[in-house]
């Protein structure tokens, strides 16, 4: 991990925590260090190196922080059709409901 960063690095690094944080009163971390990184593609840094940052900086200001890394690989605007692949959660408390196999259900 590098130890010396850029100014515009850290600049764009606080400012995206900063719109995150105003925009939806969270910091996504991985959808941050991803925006970051490649807003900053000439410093070749780590996006992990990025994630840790993005860790510190939303700690300063306080910030509630969300770890998706699924946000960040679907893009904004991404479905699940994208990939092809189906994912738990994403329809109505009642479609999923209506998916279970109460012969599956085991109480404990």
């Amino acid at each position: 991990m590098r130890y010396e960063y850029s100014a515009q690095l850290r600049e764009d690094l606080n400012a995206q925590v900063l719109a995150a944080l105003h925009a939806r009163g969270i910091v996504n971390v991985a959808v941050v260090a991803e925006e970051v990184r490649r807003r900053n593609l000439a410093e070749n840094i780590a996006l992990e190196d990025i994630e840790h940052l993005v860790i510190q900086v939303a700690q300063f200001y306080g910030a509630p922080m969300e770890f998706d890394g699924l946000t960040a690989v679907m893009g904004k605007g991404g479905s699940s059709l994208d990939t092809g692949v189906a994912l738990p959660g994403n329809g109505s408390l009642e479609d999923e409901a209506g998916q279970l196999d109460p012969r599956q259900m085991h109480v404990q």
